[in-house]
């Protein structure tokens, strides 16, 4: 068995970038039935259906292009400065009867 994280296995870093270019491919689909759907009444207003798929488009062109190009990495852990972490710095501690006062 091995210790490494999940995202690191071949498997996980082939898959994931098939996913990506899968969902960049369903992209170009959302995207022509989108054209095709505003070419029909281009003088209409937005329907929902429009807005939907064109928020879809954005989406899987979004996560697909992250995954495609990122692959594990996206689920790699990054150093943080320690201006944004709290790890060994006391909370301050308020009491219910502070709290009521203020």
């Amino acid at each position: 068995m091995s210790t490494k994280p999940w995202y690191r296995t071949w498997k996980a870093r082939i898959g994931l970038r098939l996913a990506g270019l899968t969902l960049l491919l369903a992209t170009a689909a959302d995207g022509r039935l989108l054209h095709h759907l505003v070419s029909l009444n281009a003088t209409s207003g937005i329907t929902p259906l429009e807005l939907l798929l064109a928020a879809l488009a954005f989406l899987s062109a979004s996560a697909g292009m992250a995954m495609l190009l990122m692959g594990g990495r996206l689920w790699q852990p990054v150093p943080l400065s320690n201006r944004w972490t709290t790890y060994g710095v006391p909370c301050p501690v308020v009491s219910h009867v502070e709290a009521r006062g203020r």
